[in-house]
């Protein structure tokens, strides 16, 4: 198969009302695997509740020296940061496969000096109930639980409008409240499982979670990109200080410059307990939550041309902040 004939980035076709599906990053995945079979390697770190593999996907060589992690779709209804980790992973694999460069290093460098870690849909049940309601879990059990939450969250008919908000995976459980940062002291104003905002019964208690922080441990990652939508925004900062603050600062203000993304440092403002917090406050890793879009979530098929090409180049700027700041320690 051509790689140019593959419909990505500004030439994939304006999606369905329910968006980028977990069936169909399943088929990317499929194809990627022929395309980029010597690039691309494709495993999993888990499965939910309902079943759904957790995708995670390697790019570059496995002992390099810096690990690079970048997830999207931990909220169920911002799956559009699904499709652009998807393209952004076939533009980078196509620029490797192709010997191309970017700003004087060639792709294969960077592939020797960094390897990219990707997991496109942290979320995929939320991301099922957001676009097509509980009646699309695989499980009886589960679409029993869903239809629970939304009774106790007194969801209102028509249903639609309230699935399509779903942030929580299918337990009624926000993953990105999961995390060992500042949860015990969390008051998420819920206290049950419900659509959105619930923290869970402990840190890591859901699958999702876990699978992010085993994966963390495991790989020692130099930076971290979380995808979020909306608000075309930068959040850098969990009150670390010093170098780390200076190294997350740095990598902020790098990234603003590229996607016209405003950094904000205001983190008090913020609920915690994110993986980024956790990244930060327990790994020490320079770690960025990257808002895409201006709207609410979801995001209308219209606002990604732009959000793809504001995006387009992320990749290749962390690894250069890598190797801006090596360079710097190099010759102190």
């Amino acid at each position: 198969m051509d790689i140019n004939a593959l419909n990505i980035g500004e030439n994939r076709q304006i999606l369905q009302f329910s968006g980028y599906s977990y069936q169909e990053m399943k088929n990317d995945l499929h194809i990627y695997q022929r395309i980029f079979e010597d690039i691309v390697q494709i495993n999993t770190i888990g499965r939910t509740i309902d079943g759904r593999e957790i995708f995670h996907l390697r790019i570059g060589a496995a002992n390099a020296r810096n690990q690079i992690l970048i997830f999207a779709g931990i909220h169920g209804r911002e799956y559009m940061t699904c499709q652009l980790v998807m393209d952004q992973t076939a533009d980078y694999a196509r620029a490797l496969l192709q010997k191309q460069s970017y700003k004087g290093i060639s792709y294969e460098e960077m592939s020797q000096i960094c390897t990219i870690h990707v997991i496109p849909m942290v979320n995929p049940d939320g991301v099922t109930i957001s676009q097509m309601g509980p009646d699309a879990m695989q499980k009886e059990e589960v679409r029993k639980q869903v239809w629970a939450i939304a009774g106790k969250d007194r969801a209102r008919m028509p249903w639609k409008k309230y699935f399509r908000y779903w942030k929580a995976n299918a337990q009624g459980i926000d993953v990105n409240r999961n995390f060992d940062a500042l949860w015990e002291t969390y008051s998420d104003g819920m206290e049950r499982p419900s659509s959105e905002r619930y923290k869970g019964s402990a840190p890591g208690c859901t699958a999702e979670a876990r699978a992010l922080v085993e994966l963390t441990e495991k790989e020692n990652f130099a930076r971290t990109i979380s995808y979020h939508s909306s608000g075309s925004v930068i959040y850098w900062s969990f009150g670390q200080k010093g170098a780390l603050a200076q190294q997350t600062k740095n990598f902020a203000k790098r990234i603003g410059n590229i996607t016209g993304y405003t950094p904000d440092d205001d983190y008090e403002e913020l609920d915690p307990a994110g993986y980024k917090d956790w990244a930060l406050l327990k790994k020490g890793i320079p770690s960025l939550t990257i808002e895409i879009g201006r709207s609410e979530s979801p995001l209308p098929p219209s606002a990604y041309k732009r959000i793809y090409r504001e995006n387009q180049h992320v990749w290749e700027e962390t690894i250069l902040d890598i190797l801006e700041e090596q360079r710097t320690d190099l010759c102190l």
